[in-house]
């Protein structure tokens, strides 16, 4: 087992099992944590409305030597735990950004109760097998609509996240999908300008649940991240 403890985050409307793929490349080499969100999955504390108190929430709970991989919104929860809590050594954002806009017509549908269609295929890269899919629509089940439209909010009104990247004196790294269509256009060349220390990987032929799609190649990335880490 590595020195280091990994903490799962999942994104906007998402529960831990959003991780469920990745257990058997790397439950055997880390101490892992995968948790809901307030308001999410098992997790019937109340719902929370933004990224800071999200990570304020999280916080409390870190103790050991961490390493925080956050999926989308749970990537800017990330950051926010990074520049807060000297325990987070590392930081893997997982399909994630500094900021994560939100088209005004997906949140007004959101908070009519729908989840878009449109959203929900965009989510995936274009040969994600149909199986994965049926059991990701089945997914959304779990967390109440009115939840994911808080959540999809918060991550559209947070703004912060740029100032707090550039300020982390710690190890970060994105894995992104090549074909994610949520992420801001020109993402990778924005990192790379705004924080030159850090480390981008786009894994081919992902959309925007890249560690549900290519599961393996996710793994490989984060533990070649974390082993690094572990040696500094």
């Amino acid at each position: 087992m590595g020195s280091m403890k990994l903490l799962f985050i999942h994104g906007a409307g998402g529960t831990k099992s959003k991780w469920r793929a990745i257990d058997q490349y790397i439950a055997d080499k880390f101490t892992c944590e995968k948790i809901d969100l307030p308001g999410h999955g098992d997790n019937e504390y109340n719902a929370i409305t933004s990224i800071q108190d999200y990570a304020s929430y999280v916080t409390r709970d870190i103790h050991d030597d961490t390493i925080v991989v956050g999926h989308s919104m749970g990537g800017l929860v990330a950051l926010e735990l990074a520049a807060r809590n000297p325990k987070v050594k590392g930081v893997i954002l997982a399909a994630s950004f500094y900021e994560l806009p939100v088209h005004p017509k997906l949140l007004e549908q959101l908070a009519n109760d729908e989840f878009p269609e449109s959203l929900f295929h965009a989510s995936y890269g274009k040969d994600t097998d149909s199986e994965i899919l049926q059991v990701e629509k089945e997914e959304l089940k779990l967390v109440p609509i009115g939840v994911t439209y808080a959540d999809f909010r918060a991550t559209n009104q947070y703004k912060e996240g740029l100032e707090t990247l550039k300020s982390l004196k710690i190890p970060v790294y994105a894995i992104l999908g090549s074909e994610d269509r949520l992420l801001p256009k020109g993402a990778v060349e924005a990192f790379e300008k705004e924080k030159p220390d850090m480390k981008v990987c786009v894994i081919e032929g992902a959309g925007h649940y890249v560690m549900v799609e290519k599961p393996e190649a996710f793994c490989e990335k984060l533990v070649e991240f974390v082993r690094e880490t572990e040696k500094n």
